[in-house]
């Protein structure tokens, strides 16, 4: 092992066994000790020995194992794939479900050159860039347990010449973008059932196998010969499931269970039919998998919950004839095999017999931190269905002991969203210590990725870290409904119930009224959770709607639900008020269901495999952190102008550590205010209003569209939408930003503080930000997707530095 300076004594720490080890996390400016233990959770402290020396690995080389069968009808799309990925940098394969994808990428990766440094397979369902990068990172550096931030993880990935295949890249564009140019120099292909708008990525539809290729294939799993009738008719029945090889497989099992190929019209009926002829270990293995919406349990799980040893042979049996998929790490279900065994079982596989086999397997001592950051899913899924079924404790149970190795893995995007379940499910339980332990955790996850809290009040970090868990919750929830949007309604909302009955938090501060919002918005592919095959080719569906707003078109496309309720912000109108006040004033009697707020919407990107890749974000302005995870956190809302703080407090745990201060609320000293503080913010009160009004009407002119659109691609109407409204409602937004891009240019040219000018100055470039996106928009709506949160992130803080600096 070569030698890794600061990184080699934190390696020395790990033990597997009691779980406790060290992550270094950071770069130059801010080198961190990330300490995980069981019991007494994470802590972050300064790292005082030298900064990890990663060293890249002489052979770099991570390949899926050899396919069990040969690639049947696919050597005319192996050339192809070949040229193409010699000839360009970006190669993306889409096509439908079942299709083959992952199965010819398996066979490139395994198969081809491989690139200058070597070649890294990457199963990338469910991950988001950030760790899909770290992934890359750690499959080509040798430097244990180092986690570099994302400026230096970029530095390392940018010298890497790598041939790097994704399957199931379930990333948005911009997500897709930021990935590619991390690693500039190296080839990727990736896999997705979409087709990829990012400029450069040569696209290649994979379509279903030929006749010939399907009567090959469906001979190649009958134990006999095809009769010269069944030969007659295997290219019909190729035409009618479209080639798909998933769909051939199941047609070949129909054969050799029964007495010939079926016709054409038992198709409707044949994956029913199928079931109903399997032995009962095999009927078992589905209903069990066909529970976990789309994750995966390795053949250990398997075997601990059925309590079989064969069933390995089982499985693989079951992915043969196209009733179960399979990849690097175990097995999982198809959603329209999992729709069919649920609606015959009446029953998901008890939640309370999941989390206790998967708690005993997290703990074991050969269980590695790798082990469970592979299985990060189904532990959300075991979470999410022990909470919904009333078994919230044993839920928390297993997020607790998992918590320490997913951390230790260094997938910290895997992590939150184990985080944000694991806390919803003891704040059912009543479980306050459970609730303590992963709001800390969530806290010390925000510090290791540099999403620290915008103030040093720690009652208002508690309050962003509340928010953050709320929405790390919502989005693996988000993630199961997206997954099971396409196997049908009932699965749909059997999961839905388990984000929806879910309780939100009490915020621990006073909303403040007459918020401003922005919403983000985006172009998905105009679709019904469950498209038919009649569906109307139209313009896509998007999303600028309140949560508040009833479901539309995108929720239901995406499959997404609200979180709890959130404060909204900004409220410079009470500015004005000379008394002295706290900034950051506590309140422990606001529910969370208050009146006015603006609730998160559409919180994940549906990466799982079988979701969908959409992602729409309503953005209330007020102190917005963007998670890696694709969820939102609002925060940072505006007290009461008392100067008193409220005197009960919030039952929050102590956040407190060696580099954080409280803040002093008792100092009535006003300091010198800039003059231009008493006209800007007046000025910027009426204009934000107005902004927030606009935006209102907006939402409501996308509601409309929206339930129009759905009632269009669902074939309820045959009139294509009037966007018309919607165009002109936005362009009222854009003047709305004008109005306040024009106040604020006066107040920078007037400011006489260097700190209100700075204040302004960056609240200028953020609106002139928000303006150009929704400018894009305007300019071209089919293509564009827009996600201002980041924009709205930064007047946010800029706001708050303003109230602060004119003593507001």
């Amino acid at each position: 092992m070569s030698e890794n300076n600061g990184a080699q004594e934190a390696a020395e720490q790990i033990r597997t066994g009691d779980v406790s080890g060290t992550v270094v996390v950071g770069d130059n400016n801010t080198v961190n000790n990330l300490t995980i233990n069981t019991g007494s959770g994470s802590t972050f402290n300064l790292h005082t020995g030298p900064l990890p020396d990663p060293v890249k690995r002489q052979s770099i080389s991570q390949l899926p194992r050899p396919a069990a069968e040969p690639l049947t009808g696919r050597a005319r799309d192996v050339r192809a794939l070949q040229g193409a990925i010699e000839a360009h940098q970006l190669v993306q394969v889409w096509g439908a479900s079942g299709v083959g994808k992952s199965a010819l990428l398996r066979h490139l990766a395994c198969t081809m050159p491989r690139g200058p440094e070597g070649a890294a397979y990457i199963e990338a369902g469910g991950r988001t860039a950030d760790d899909i990068a770290q992934a890359i990172f750690d499959i080509s550096f040798d430097a244990p347990n180092y986690k570099p931030s994302l400026e230096v993880l970029k530095e390392h990935l940018k010298t890497l010449r790598l041939r790097i295949y994704l399957d199931d890249a379930g990333l948005d564009e911009k997500d897709l973008r930021r990935l590619f140019d991390m690693a500039g120099q190296s080839t990727f292909v990736f896999t997705s059932q979409q087709r990829s708008a990012v400029d450069g990525v040569h696209a290649i539809r994979l379509e279903g196998l030929s006749a010939p290729a399907a009567a090959e294939l469906v001979a190649a799993l009958l134990p006999r010969e095809l009769r010269p009738d069944e030969a007659r008719i295997v290219p019909a029945l190729c035409d009618a499931v479209d080639g798909n090889p998933l769909r051939l497989r199941r047609i070949a099992l129909s054969a050799a269970t029964g007495k010939g190929l079926p016709g054409i019209a038992d198709l409707p009926e044949l994956l029913p039919a199928l079931l109903n002829k399997l032995r009962p270990q095999e009927r078992d293995l589905l209903h069990l998998l066909g529970s976990l919406s789309g994750a995966e349990l390795a053949a250990r799980h398997l075997n601990d919950l059925l309590g079989r040893p064969d069933i390995d042979t089982i499985a693989g049996g079951l992915v043969r004839h196209g009733l179960l998929l399979a990849s690097e790490t175990g097995y999982s279900c198809p959603p329209d095999v999992a729709e069919s065994v649920l609606n015959s079982r009446k029953t998901e596989f008890p939640a309370d017999g999941l989390c206790r086999a998967l708690t005993t397997w997290v703990e074991a001592r050969d269980t590695t931190p790798d082990d469970v950051a592979a299985h990060f899913q189904a532990l959300d899924v075991a979470v999410l269905r022990a909470e919904r079924s009333g078994h919230a404790q044993l839920g928390a149970a297993l997020a607790r002991a998992a918590s320490p190795k997913l951390a230790l893995s260094r997938q910290f995007d895997a992590w939150g969203s184990l985080l944000g379940v694991g806390w919803a499910a003891a704040r059912s339980a009543g479980d306050k210590e459970g609730e303590e332990f992963f709001l800390n955790e969530a806290r010390t996850r925000r510090r290791a990725i540099g999403r620290a809290a915008q103030t040093t009040a720690l009652a208002l970090e508690a309050g962003v870290l509340w928010h953050e868990l709320t929405a790390l919750h919502t989005q693996s929830a988000a993630h199961q409904v997206a997954n099971a949007a396409s196997a049908g309604t009932s699965t749909v909302h059997q999961v839905a119930n388990a984000a929806a009955t879910s309780t939100p938090p009490v915020h621990p501060f006073t909303p403040t009224p007459g918020a401003v919002h922005t919403p983000a918005f985006t172009h998905p592919a105009a679709a019904t959770s469950a498209p038919s095959a009649s569906a109307h080719a139209a313009r896509p569906v998007f999303d600028l709607s309140q949560a508040s707003a009833q479901p539309h078109a995108a929720a239901h496309m995406t499959g997404a639900h609200s979180a709890a309720p959130i404060p909204q912000k900004i409220d410079l109108s009470a500015a004005h008020s000379s008394a002295p006040h706290s900034t950051h004033a506590v309140s422990a009697t606001t529910p969370a269901a208050s009146t006015g707020h603006t609730a998160l919407t559409a919180t994940g990107t549906a990466t799982v495999k079988g979701g969908v890749s959409a992602l729409a974000l309503a953005c209330a302005i007020g102190a917005v952190a963007v998670l890696g995870v694709g969820a939102a956190v609002y925060a940072n809302d505006r007290p009461d102008s008392s100067p008193v703080v409220a005197s009960s407090s919030v039952s929050t745990p102590d956040l407190s550590d060696d580099t954080d201060t409280e803040p002093d609320l008792s100092e009535d000293t006003a300091p010198t205010v800039d003059p231009v503080c008493a006209t800007v913010i007046p000025d910027l009160s009426s204009e934000l209003q107005q902004f927030s009004t606009d935006t209102a009407t907006a939402s409501d002119a996308i509601d409309s569209y929206n339930t129009d659109m759905y009632a269009y691609n669902s074939g309820q109407t045959s009139t294509v939408p009037d966007d018309s409204t919607v165009l002109s409602d936005v362009g009222t937004v854009i003047s709305d930003l004008e109005s306040v891009e024009s106040t604020l240019q006066g107040a920078v040219a007037q400011a006489q503080d260097s700190s209100v000018a700075s204040d302004l100055g960056d609240m200028l470039t953020a609106t002139q930000q928000l303006e150009s996106l929704y400018q894009s928009y305007m300019n071209d709506p089919e293509n564009s997707e827009v996600d201002p949160s980041s924009q709205a992130l930064a007047m946010n803080s800029a706001s708050d530095s303003l109230l602060t600096d004119c003593d507001a």
